[in-house]
């Protein structure tokens, strides 16, 4: 979702690149799928596979007094085994097709063979990172400097 995100990620020439989602709906595969064919990398997409029942056994775990969280999960429609993430880990090439088809429903492993050439070969077809990058007229700057994203002013000193 960050595109200026993906452009440095791209300039490091990445070879697998792990794309996690709570779960994994038609827009994150566009997503991952995208990032793959623009990075010429493998993507490993990662969605969780949650039950209501786990859901609810998981604060339960908490020993919490308030359990206004669980009354909240029960209002959620469906069955204590129904599925509340569903989902949908699977593996992309460079080129966009599925290495490992989307896996939906079920708390499995997956598994798929790369070929890490393929992210060479991809850099002929589209290299972001190169003349595509337009470095005559564009340029981004990382600042890799550990960063303070929230910092409090006195209102006198604003």
């Amino acid at each position: 979702w960050m595109p200026l995100l993906r452009a440095s990620m791209h300039s490091k020439n990445e070879t697998i690149h792990i794309a996690q989602w709570p779960s994994v709906k038609e827009m994150h595969l566009v997503a991952s799928r995208h990032y793959a064919f623009e990075g010429q990398c493998f993507v490993i997409s990662a969605g969780t596979v949650l039950t209501k029942g786990e859901m609810i056994e998981g604060i339960k775990s908490l020993n919490l007094s308030n359990l206004s969280a669980i009354e909240l999960i029960n209002e959620i429609p469906g069955n204590y085994d129904d599925n509340i993430m569903t989902g949908g880990s699977c593996v992309i090439a460079p080129n966009g097709d599925f290495i490992a088809e989307p896996l939906y429903d079920s708390a499995q492993i997956i598994y798929a063979s790369i070929e890490p050439e393929k992210t060479i070969e991809g850099g002929l077809i589209l290299d972001t990172d190169g003349h595509y990058s337009r470095p005559d007229i564009f340029r981004l700057n990382v600042n890799t400097d550990s960063q303070i994203n929230v910092t409090f002013s006195n209102e006198k000193n604003l």
